[in-house]
């Protein structure tokens, strides 16, 4: 059984902006929508950067350049000149606003993959690209809904992936509460034990397994002789 994928969470299809939309625009798109980013793409539909509600607050959180230097410099020579937070302060359009640097996901990611990204990269979305296309968008809130998947649900995967794994000899019992995995029984070695907990991890929605009644066949026949 395979992990779920991003395709299977993810919207679509996607609302998108490009770097010309004007930032007040955006602004009013996020407000509109409920939402809290938005992919930026070019006119061939490539993913050239994203837009959040955090670029857009830094035109009013970051101080205002001095009038005098806006005038002496021009906007658009000063625009060249600044960097980072200042610069977005001053964009007009997506484009002078946007995060360049974005943080994707492909169909076929596992879920437990979208989860580490957000986490490790602290984003809130990931564009789901296709050949650098926006195909979908998955959010924290896609994730998390995949984590709170019912006991009934987890058992009846795990009995699926018993049916398919155990072999003659090798009888294993499952039961799940508050999303972790208890089993109980025997398997023929530490190898076959193992590769039956890698299958489980890969359910998504499971919190934990508990293995401490998972007896090896193998290691049980050595003790007989000691």
């Amino acid at each position: 059984m395979s992990p779920l994928p991003a395709k299977a969470i993810m919207t679509t299809p996607v609302i998108t902006v490009t770097p010309q939309t004007p930032a007040r625009d955006a602004a009013r798109l996020l407000v509109e929508r409920h939402i809290s980013g938005v992919p930026v793409v070019d006119d061939k539909g490539l993913l050239v950067g994203i837009v959040t509600e955090a670029d857009l607050l830094y035109k009013e959180a970051t101080p205002k350049p001095p009038e005098p230097l806006l005038r002496w410099f021009g906007r658009s020579l000063w625009l060249e000149r600044l960097t980072g937070p200042y610069r977005k302060a001053e964009g007009r359009t997506v484009g002078e606003v946007m995060t360049h640097n974005v943080i994707t996901a492909e169909e076929d990611t596992p879920v437990h993959v979208l989860a580490s990204r957000m986490v490790r990269f602290g984003v809130n979305r990931l564009p789901v690209v296709r050949d650098r296309r926006v195909v979908g968008i998955v959010t924290r809130a896609d994730v998390l809904k995949v984590f709170q998947r019912s006991d009934e649900i987890l058992e009846r995967e795990a009995r699926k992936i018993l049916e398919e794994f155990l072999v003659h000899g090798e009888e294993v019992g499952v039961s799940v509460e508050r999303g972790v995995y208890q089993l109980r029984g025997i398997v023929g070695s530490a190898g076959r034990r193992q590769a039956l907990l890698n299958r489980l991890w890969n359910v998504d929605g499971v919190v934990a397994i508990d293995d401490r009644d998972l007896k090896e066949a193998f290691r049980e026949s050595a003790a007989m002789w000691e």
